[in-house]
């Protein structure tokens, strides 16, 4: 077992909750079938979107696994006002099985937090470069991005991508206005 004395103190002094967690145990299988019309593909592109945001594991087309978080529900409910949507929910007898799924989940998180270092990478040669009006602006939606992103490493409760998520929140700090 990990000691996560580290994340209890980056959360005490950062103000961002977070209950450390080794392992997720407690999943939603999410399927859906949304018909081929204009709402329809307004619905499905935002749940994609936001799906993604949360760091789902994409198991087939229209076939989702995520950890089991309101957040999830309600996007399962927001496909269901659309189209047809089950929700089934689970939790992996096998302690390998779910170490698996972990992986794959935080795996898909660590993705979008190097999208994020990324864009962070370009706002700094902006910065460079002088073009501070670009990089304030690219930071500021680059800090939208991050702030649902925490949201779901918070859920998470992972030490690793809490710890990269601080980093990058504090390398995106730099270039936003103190108000």
């Amino acid at each position: 077992m990990r000691d996560f004395s580290s994340i209890e103190v980056m959360s005490r002094m950062s103000g961002i909750p977070l209950e450390a967690r080794e392992i997720v145990d407690q999943w939603l299988l999410f399927t859906y079938d949304i018909p081929k019309s204009e709402a329809g593909d307004k619905a499905r592109r935002k749940f994609l979107d936001r799906a993604r945001a949360i760091g789902a594991t994409q198991h087939t087309a229209s076939v989702y696994l995520m950890p089991w978080t309101q957040e999830a529900e309600v996007l399962a409910f927001e496909v269901a006002a659309v189209g047809r949507a089950c929700v089934w929910t689970s939790k992996p007898t096998d302690a390998e099985q779910a170490e698996v799924l972990t992986e794959s989940y935080d795996g898909n998180l660590e993705k979008l937090l190097d999208v994020i270092s990324t864009r962070l990478d370009k706002i700094q040669k902006h910065w460079e470069n002088e073009h501070y009006k670009r990089a304030t602006k690219m930071a500021e939606k680059t800090k939208d991005k991050l702030d649902g992103l925490l949201e779901a490493v918070q859920r998470r409760g992972s030490e690793d991508l809490a710890t990269y998520a601080m980093i990058l929140l504090r390398r995106l700090q730099a270039f936003l206005p103190v108000h």
